[in-house]
């Protein structure tokens, strides 16, 4: 199944036994479902970055804290023109990692990288994805790279296609790893070219998606163009049940996010294993033969002889 999420839609269709995003189209039932009352859970922490106070310059070392995080990566880098046209204007040639715990909280040190664009500056965290982000101000001086220029448009892209395949085969109804092929076509409404935005991947079971996937680079979409993509995924031998891909792409007009799911169930390898234990199992257990008296009386009158 794949699901697009971009500008509010949330689209899926139902074809030749795979599920197709195709844009301007509504399934009413599963917005209603999703509008329907229920019992909210109790609201997370909203996660938060915090930096110590003062002013500081390009170089220096900082302590960059995080609160209400969810476990797994999380990148942070140094911002310009107050990150308004997101990855361009940060230094993402210097990006900091760490790996937040469980408990969703971690201080780390990090490296003021100059951003690419002059202030006004910040510091933003977020997931590799992109689906959790914060950012601070951040005082900070040294930077001698010039203003950002004026903005004359911003490329925008959609997804017009998505579709899933697994690739494995026969070979994977007995657990042999294989692959999962995703075509991807997106296209470029915005009025100006899309030059290789940053895409992301992540792949793993739903709830525990962490698993990086190489993306493929997009290259260059022009306005009003449209480009199709193959991105191979591989499974091994442990990838059994559901499972998902989550992929995010940053043009200068905003993200755009899309999941697909998947489910793989190597059925003909438990029967090789199950069948022949049923078999086993079923098989009456021989008894022995019950020997009368007089044959064994005969038996010693033969050894008496």
């Amino acid at each position: 199944m794949a699901r697009v999420e971009g500008r509010g839609r949330f689209v899926k269709q139902q074809h030749g036994g795979l599920l197709r995003q195709r844009p301007g189209q509504r399934d009413a039932r599963l917005l209603a479902a999703r509008r329907r009352p229920t019992s909210a859970p109790a609201a997370a922490p909203a996660p938060r970055i915090a930096v110590p106070a003062g002013t500081f310059r390009s170089g220096d070392q900082i302590l960059v804290t995080l609160v209400g995080w969810p476990a797994g990566t999380v990148q942070i880098e140094v911002c310009g023109n107050g990150g308004r046209r997101g990855v361009l204007d940060c230094a993402t040639s210097r990006v900091g990692h760490g790996q937040v715990p469980s408990s969703g909280a971690l201080t780390l040190p990090v490296v003021l990288a100059a951003p690419p664009v002059g202030c006004t500056c910040l510091v933003r965290a977020r997931t590799p994805t992109g689906s959790t982000r914060a950012s601070v101000a951040l005082p900070l001086t040294g930077v001698s790279a010039p203003p950002a220029p004026a903005p004359v448009g911003a490329a925008e892209l959609v997804v017009v296609g998505l579709r899933a395949t697994d690739r494995s085969g026969v070979p994977g109804w007995f657990g042999v790893p294989g692959d999962l092929t995703v075509d991807l076509n997106l296209r470029n409404v915005g009025p100006t070219d899309a030059v290789d935005p940053p895409f992301s991947l992540l792949f793993g079971r739903p709830g525990r998606v962490h698993t990086l996937v190489g993306a493929p680079p997009l290259g260059t979409i022009g306005a009003g163009q449209a480009r199709e993509y193959r991105i191979r995924v591989p499974t091994d031998a442990t990838v059994v049940g559901r499972h998902e891909l989550r992929g995010r792409i940053e043009p200068s007009g905003g993200p755009v996010a899309f999941t697909v799911e998947a489910a793989r169930y190597p059925w003909d390898l438990l029967g090789l294993v199950t069948v022949p234990l049923l078999w086993a199992l079923a098989r009456p257990a021989r008894r022995p033969r019950p020997v009368r008296r007089e044959e064994v009386g005969s038996r010693r009158a033969a050894r008496h002889a």
